[in-house]
């Protein structure tokens, strides 16, 4: 699970080093409350047909709670990275795949924070909008909705990008 976590967390803190301190607080606090862990059950009663699912929901939840906690605290450093440009970072024209990438990080560096994290609970951990849903303590319909708009926006930015570049190949 550690290496789902610490991917959340990167996507989360967008930094290498507080993304690894998010993993190592939320383990701590997990493990602090290990007693409140039904594996029948799962987090706060809710019932899950799998408890490796659960447990992961469980973690995820764990997690963004410190990074929501830890945005609180900051909120002035909050407000100033989110100011700041995205580096601009042109790859050699060989490397289209990670230009692809990049564009797609810029894409959703444009979804609201809560989009993103949909998008990337969903999408990129493979977590169901159920087990999602409770990792961002919303309901099932918020979640999919979240993650349809998401969707809709990336397709918007991305699916753009080449109809430009044709259009300006073809002038």
């Amino acid at each position: 699970m550690l290496p789902d976590l610490r991917a959340f967390a990167r996507f989360l803190a967008r930094d290498t080093a507080a993304a690894d301190d998010l993993v190592q607080e939320a383990i701590v606090r997990a493990l602090r409350a290990e007693a409140q862990w039904d594996p029948e059950r799962g987090p706060e009663g809710a019932a899950g047909p799998d408890p490796e699912a659960s447990l992961r929901a469980w973690m995820f939840r764990i997690l963004r709670n410190v990074f929501l906690e830890t945005m609180r605290r900051r909120g002035t450093e909050r407000r100033a990275m989110e100011q700041m440009p995205l580096p601009d970072t042109a790859p050699p024209a060989a490397q289209e795949a990670r230009h692809a990438v990049s564009d797609l990080a810029r894409a959703l560096a444009h979804l609201p924070l809560a989009q993103r994290e949909a998008l990337i609970l969903v999408g990129a951990h493979g977590l169901s909008h159920e087990e999602a849903a409770q990792v961002c303590n919303v309901p099932v319909g918020t979640m999919k909705a979240r993650v349809a708009r998401a969707r809709a926006a990336l397709a918007r930015q991305v699916g753009d990008m080449p109809a430009e570049a044709e259009r300006s190949d073809m002038s």
